[in-house]
């Protein structure tokens, strides 16, 4: 077993993501990979990994898509989760899953950083 608090682990800029095969810059975001591939040694499957995010105000993850399925749990604040079809608001309780290459986008329209995990295959 391993028991690893989100505060233990250094927060990096997320720079960039992925749309249609091109880099596009994102805008007043910070992750914590609490748990990774390199999390544990062998008798880990490494089937997931878990992250918790920080959106600032103003802040936005543009349309993107990955190769893997997410789950994203709402933990504090607000903000627009928008894909190809609509847009809604999501608060704290809110649970959101995308399938593997599904467009979707994230903003932060609130005067408050939206926090959040985030749950993902590793593909």
């Amino acid at each position: 077993m391993i028991v690893r608090n989100w505060k233990d682990v250094e927060p990096v800029e997320v720079k960039e993501v992925t749309r249609h095969g091109k880099k596009v810059p994102v805008k007043g975001c910070k992750i914590r990979w609490v748990v990774d591939p390199q999390t544990g040694g062998e008798e880990y499957n490494h089937n997931f990994s878990f992250r918790y995010f920080v959106l600032e105000p103003g802040g936005e993850i543009p349309m993107h898509e990955h190769a893997y399925e997410e789950v994203v749990f709402m933990l504090e604040g607000a903000l627009l989760f928008s894909t190809e079809e609509e847009t809604v608001e999501v608060k704290p309780g809110d649970a959101i899953y995308t399938y593997t290459f599904e467009p979707h986008a994230l903003k932060n329209h609130t005067s408050s950083p939206a926090v959040f995990t985030c749950s993902i295959d590793n593909v």
